[in-house]
């Protein structure tokens, strides 16, 4: 339609021009120079001028598209193989994320006749040779990728993934650890790196590349604090005897990180109290508990000293109570300090307040212990019995029957570096593996009785505040 709206438009201007010129006065002579003079009228002289130009230029347009002919063909002929190829390649990486093999590899050789980008055709080819489990060809592929331009981070990530996938741990952090060193805004390689040393238990490794991460901004604030507390301290467990000072100077970096861990604290204490520094060892216990009370540190400040003084005992643990009053674990300890000191009935009354909350199978327990000591026995056994069908603490299952506690395996460590690292929650193995626990109220060491106390006082029932399952028998 505009090619003949042009043509229209042409016409009319050529009559206008034709009319316009009729009416110019003059005309042209032509002088063929052997004396013969041929005379035209100016209109028709315009008229022949723009004939022979337009002669003059269709001529040199057919001249010049004869010679330019091959070069055109040639054009014609690559874009109709770029567009096979394009087509090819685009089938091929479809088919291959759909899942079939055959033509996914099918269309890679087509791909590779008419593509001209390298690049795609081993990028198909990888793909294709991954979903037919062909990890060592996918390798291959992906390898070859890295050494063009603008395709060696993927190709490392390729070749990465089918390493690992190979069952190859070697060459897949070596992959890794060459991507991490290229300038790039990806965040694979440092994940990918830091994943396989955690899991290797690597502990130092990690350390150095969560460094790298931290440097690079791809990762920081809580998650860098907490998952550098969970290598130090892994780290720092699995020092030798003769290796306490480095275990310190490990475990002190990990409270710095983050005081609310408290295998962290544990450890940091239980090194300082081998070297007797119990003052030292307190304030860390407190530090922790302040962050984040756990029964743990409480076990440990009992034990801090061989042949310390119970009111000394006593002092450490009220220093816990007062660093984190209102917390759960704080109540708890402060009723055990109180039926240390035989005050029965506020440590019935404060436990019967935690039962109503949460009751579990270590507050029965000390319920029982309590009622034993105030004097009411029925109540005291049916407590016992409730113990036997309650719910375990997972906090209380860290420690062991020997009062040991954070005894974990490397793997613990691992899972413990994201559980904590990332989402601040403590995993607790003893409890997933329902393993023996310390005992509830054997930590209580009971003063003797009063050599003038030969009975046991009967129970002030008209004073006792129950918990809302203390139902007196019929």
């Amino acid at each position: 339609m505009i090619i003949l709206f042009l043509i229209v438009v042409l016409i009319v201007l050529a009559g206008i021009f034709v009319l316009w010129a009729s009416r110019l006065p003059g005309g042209m002579t032509l002088d063929l120079g052997n004396g013969t003079l041929y005379e035209f009228e100016l209109v028709w002289a315009l008229l022949a001028i723009l004939l022979v130009g337009a002669a003059l230029a269709l001529a040199w347009s057919l001249v010049t598209g004869l010679v330019t002919l091959p070069s055109r063909f040639g054009k014609s002929r690559r874009a109709s193989k770029v567009k096979a190829a394009n087509k090819a390649l685009a089938d091929g990486l479809l088919a291959a994320e759909a899942g079939d093999a055959d033509l996914a590899k099918k269309l890679s050789k087509k791909a590779a006749q008419y593509a001209e980008d390298d690049r795609l055709k081993l990028l198909l080819e990888a793909r294709a040779a991954e979903i037919s489990d062909d990890w060592s060809g996918a390798e291959r592929a992906w390898g070859q990728l890295t050494r063009l331009p603008g395709g060696q981070l993927a190709g490392l990530r390729g070749a990465a993934s089918a390493a690992s996938a190979r069952g190859d741990a070697t060459s897949a952090v070596a992959r890794a650890r060459e991507a991490l060193e290229l300038k790039s805004g990806a965040d694979w390689p440092f994940n990918s790196l830091f994943d396989s040393q955690v899991a290797d238990g690597d502990w130092d490794a990690a350390l150095q590349t969560l460094s790298t991460g931290e440097k690079r901004g791809q990762i920081s604030g809580d998650s860098l604090r907490r998952r550098r507390a969970v290598l130090y301290t892994a780290r720092a467990a699995a020092l030798q005897h003769n290796e306490r000072k480095e275990a310190q100077r490990l475990l002190a970096e990990a409270i710095r990180s983050a005081p609310s861990f408290p295998p962290a604290a544990w450890h940091g204490a239980r090194q300082l109290m081998i070297d007797e520094k119990i003052k030292a060892a307190q304030g860390v216990l407190e530090l922790g508990w302040k962050a984040r009370p756990h029964p743990a540190l409480s076990q440990l400040a009992r034990r801090l000293e061989t042949n310390a003084a119970p009111s000394v005992i006593e002092g450490r643990l009220k220093n816990l109570v007062a660093a984190n009053p209102d917390h759960r674990e704080s109540r708890i300890l402060g009723a055990e300090l109180a039926m240390q000191s035989r005050n029965w009935l506020n440590a019935v009354k404060a436990l019967a307040l935690l039962v109503e909350e949460k009751p579990t199978a270590r507050l029965c327990l000390l319920l029982e212990k309590a009622l034993r000591g105030y004097g009411d026995l029925t109540e005291a056994e049916r407590w016992g019995r409730m113990a036997v069908t309650a719910a375990r603490e997972p906090e209380w299952s860290d420690i062991d029957p020997r009062g040991g506690a954070f005894q974990y395996a490397n793997r613990d460590w691992a899972r413990m570096v994201y559980a904590f690292g990332d989402a601040g929650t403590l995993i607790h193995p003893r409890y997933e593996t329902s393993e023996r626990e310390l005992e509830a109220g054997r930590p209580v060491a009971l003063p003797a009785p009063d050599k003038q106390q030969d009975t046991i006082k009967p129970p002030r029932t008209d004073v006792v505040t129950p918990p809302l399952d203390y139902v007196p028998e019929e």
